[in-house]
């Protein structure tokens, strides 16, 4: 390197050297205090901690104020009811139920948004016991006002259970209600339960009496319309074997189509309404099919646009008019639309039979044979699934424990139901009621799970160090409190530095020990939270952890679930290798069961494990964070370090470090002595919180105490429940899959007919293409030969003629 080069890169060198050195002096500057700065800043941050009392005690205050207001809590109620989260709606309204009783207004709102709550979460049992106690209070004049909605709903929810037995009684309580106070709503509900009754004189009377401002109106003018329908029909009789029942006078529903049309005309102002017009339009265009008026059908089903709930409905019906009309082409496409607008409609399988149908009839084997494989593809397998199903037990109890949501989700894939055949199966006879018994304890059973788990948080949260987290009034108070506390820490550290800037060389002795203690706590004290981002960040940082655990006990479950799959699918391969092909010798077969199954008790074992490991990062996550070891380490660092610089200053005030150390020591004295003093108050604050959060605690611990029995004996009810309804049910979901299987079966069978149908179609098309080319054959023949004849005889010996 030449001179040159080097006296370019030495000022350089330089340069950096010169900025390095200024970066420490700066990073020192802001570590280390002077003298003076520090005593201002010591004694303003004590200064403010006086101030900062006074939101300590209004969070005591706010803590022991009043709760949130009955009208408060019933309002929460409707706005969780308008966002259709029913559940926490019957919390909030349950509470308002239980905490004032007495209350004038606040308990009949409750209990009535209660009980329409239940009826909205289609849980209909809980709503009529919920409005047969407002019936009951009905001689209250705080109910009195809520008696007809009540009616009304209890009227509703008979037709739902098909408790029609129940409905006298609800028409007894009706008789009790005041001329004035009815209304159109119990009018209209007393004629539906009538309808049902099959008192149509008693129906048409209560429907006519309903206002046509009432939101009713729409709905009662339907049901009088099915009332004229019932009237118009004559009984049934019996027919003799292949006789074809007789044909509908064309001026039978002459009266029902009439009152079918003044509901079509009526305003669709609301979804509601818009929805009964529409199921008045499908009434009309069924009693035309009726009366063989195919034409005016078709112009009634147009009117039910593609947004309707019954467009899919509306298409099937359609398609058998055209069928009628002979419109085969419309026919097809009214079902094409319908398989692609509702795939999983009820009438997709007889929709798709029919399409084939018209397909073979219009000569387009192909396409027809098409249709048929398909419909048996997509449903034989259930059909197969289904037997396997039924087969595998005929205990009831047992088959009512496969039916079980928990169940279904155990068993292997290759045997679980088809999602369609549920349905089905729910829809069937009785189908609904036994379900909903099922899905019912399912949910009971996941509720007290539920609650299970959140007193297992609670018991967490009340055994831990930080159980200020469950009363979040005193946490922000303690927050607080801890944030003074620090303060005024960080106010001792800022005087211990300024000590180091009057003498900062080595001290010996004792007060040189005592300074070597406080300078070790610096740096940990430094890091205490003051400002809410601090105690957020510490927060974060807790959480931080434990969601990595708990993402890491995801993977591994993930995994987990991976080896399930592994196994399924080789006990799958053992099962259908034979089919396939493949023959293993009996005790290759045996022992690759032996290991299958003891890997499915390993994936038992982890699983357990995994659940337990769950539930403790679940309570992890409620004792991290604030008031957790961090912070216990904090005010040992706090103690530890005003203990040494309490006797540094004392030490240093008697001379031990020289004349000016001694100055500045009896300086800062008094700022350390209010720093005292305002510990000894946040202190006194903090213990004011403690013991709130120990009374309040203590108050939690009956609540969870006296809610774990009632869990408990909730359990226990629900267990009672269960064996009675086991049987009941178990029979009554056997017999719809059943009726689920033999509904496959006939899909089936009728698409292996339209296969065999179009299978003779085809051989009988050819044959006739067959015998048409012999007789055209056989007609060129002839006239080939009478040809020929014609020629011979044309060209023939005159000698031999003579």
């Amino acid at each position: 390197m030449t001179w040159d080069t080097g006296s370019r890169v030495l000022p350089a060198l330089l340069g950096v050297l010169a900025l390095g050195a200024a970066t420490t002096a700066a990073s020192a500057e802001a570590w280390a205090l002077d003298a003076e700065r520090a005593y201002t800043s010591a004694s303003q941050q004590i200064g403010s901690v006086t101030s900062g009392l006074g939101a300590i005690q209004a969070a005591i205050h706010k803590s022991r104020g009043e709760q949130r207001t009955p009208a408060q809590r019933i309002a929460d109620a409707q706005l969780l009811m308008g966002s259709r989260d029913y559940e926490r709606a019957a919390n909030v309204l349950n509470q308002v139920v239980e905490k004032y009783p007495d209350h004038p207004t606040a308990f009949p709102d409750a209990l009535t948004l209660l009980g329409e709550t239940y009826f909205r979460s289609k849980q209909y049992l809980s709503a009529r016991r919920v409005f047969q106690r407002i019936v009951a209070s009905g001689a209250e004049p705080r109910f009195a006002t809520y008696q007809a909605k009540a009616l009304g709903r209890l009227v509703d929810i008979c037709l739902r259970i098909k408790d029609y037995d129940a409905l006298d009684a609800v028409f007894a309580s009706m008789n009790s209600v005041p001329a004035s106070t009815a209304g159109s709503a119990l009018a209209y509900a007393r004629g539906k339960g009538l309808y049902v009754k099959k008192d149509f004189g008693g129906a048409k009377a209560s429907l006519g009496a309903v206002d046509p401002q009432s939101e009713y109106f729409h709905q009662a003018r339907y049901l009088l319309g099915l009332i004229a329908v019932k009237e118009a029909t004559p009984p049934p009789e019996p027919l003799k074997e292949g006789e074809a029942p007789p044909a509908v006078p064309k001026t039978r529903y002459v009266a029902a189509i009439d009152l079918f049309q003044k509901v079509t005309q009526l305003p669709a102002d609301t979804p509601e309404h818009r929805r009964v017009i529409d199921l008045a339009w499908l009434a009309i265009g069924r009693l035309f099919y009726e009366a063989d008026q195919w034409s005016q059908a078709v112009q009634a089903y147009g009117h039910i646009d593609r947004v309707s709930p019954e467009f899919g409905t509306m298409l099937y019906e359609l398609a058998w008019v055209y069928v009628r009309l002979g419109d085969v082409d419309r026919a097809q496409r009214s079902l094409e639309i319908l398989a692609i607008a509702e795939p999983d409609s009820q009438n997709i399988a007889d929709g798709s039979l029919l399409r084939g149908d018209l397909m073979l009839r219009a000569g387009r084997f192909e396409k027809a044979l098409k249709v048929y494989e398909g419909v048996r593809a997509t449903y034989d397998p259930m059909r197969a699934r289904v037997d396997a199903f039924l087969g595998s037990t005929s205990d009831p109890a047992v088959y009512y424990d496969k039916l079980s949501q928990e169940q279904l989700e155990a068993l292997d894939t290759a045997t679980s139901l088809p999602p369609l055949t549920v349905q089905w199966a729910r829809e069937a006879e009785d189908g609904p009621a036994a379900f909903a018994v099922i899905d019912d304890i399912n949910h009971c059973r996941e509720l007290i799970k539920q609650s299970n788990e959140l007193i297992e948080k609670l018991n967490a949260v009340l055994s831990s160090p930080n159980r200020v987290r469950a009363f979040p009034e005193l946490k922000a108070g303690e927050e607080k409190a801890l944030a003074l506390l620090n303060r005024v820490a960080l106010a001792r550290l800022a005087l211990g530095q300024g000590m180091d800037d009057v003498e900062d060389d080595s001290l010996s002795g004792e007060i040189g020990g005592a300074r070597a203690r406080r300078r070790a706590l610096e740096k940990r004290l430094a890091r205490v939270p003051v400002t809410d981002a601090d105690f957020q960040d510490r927060e974060a940082q807790a959480l931080k952890q434990w969601n990595t655990q708990s993402q890491r006990l995801q993977q591994l479950t993930l995994q987990m679930d991976s080896l399930q799959a592994t196994v399924n699918g080789l006990r799958r391969l053992l099962r259908d290798g034979p089919h396939a092909g493949v023959v293993r010798d009996p005790a290759s077969i045996a022992r690759f069961e032996i290991e299958l199954a003891q890997n499915e008790r390993d994936l038992a074992l982890y699983r357990q494990q995994a659940d337990v490991l769950r539930k403790q990062v679940s309570a992890g996550r409620v004792q991290v964070g604030f008031g957790d070891q961090r912070f216990i380490e904090d005010a040992q660092v706090r103690k530890a370090h005003r203990d040494a610089l309490t006797r540094e200053v004392e030490l240093a005030a008697a001379g031990a470090g020289g004349a000016e150390l001694a100055a500045y020591a009896q300086r800062i004295t008094p700022v350390l002595r209010a720093g005292d003093a305002a510990d000894a108050r946040v202190e006194a604050a903090l213990r004011d919180i403690e013991g709130e959060v120990a009374q309040k605690s203590a108050g939690l611990r009956q609540i969870v105490g006296r809610e774990t029995a009632n869990v408990v004996h909730y359990s226990v009810q629900l267990d009672g429940l269960d064996r009675e309804a086991r049987l009941v049910v178990g029979e009554v979901a056997m017999r719809n899959f059943g009726l689920v299987r033999d509904r496959l079966k006939n899909i089936i069978l009728r698409a292996d007919v339209g296969i065999t149908e179009e299978a003779w179609e085809v051989r009988e098309e050819q044959m006739t293409r067959v015998r048409s080319l012999q007789v055209e054959r056989a007609r060129e023949d002839r006239v080939l030969k009478e040809e020929l004849n014609e020629v011979l005889d044309d060209s023939g010996d005159p000698e031999d003629e003579k």
